[in-house]
């Protein structure tokens, strides 16, 4: 015998989306961060980058 039970999710905005979905959104968020990183580096005043160079050493 078939068991079914209703899914009031079913074919709605709120279904749980499938793999691709999350795949896009993390790679998505990783480029973001990585771009605004990038451009928080070349936008860096020297005497910034200076203090991080020395703090490295």
């Amino acid at each position: 015998m078939n068991c079914g039970h209703r899914n009031l999710l079913k074919n709605t905005t709120l279904e749980f989306p499938r793999t691709g979905f999350w795949m896009m959104h993390v790679l998505g968020a990783m480029f973001l961060v990585l771009f605004g990183m990038r451009l928080a580096v070349r936008k860096a005043s020297i005497p910034i980058l200076a203090y991080r160079l020395l703090k490295r050493l």
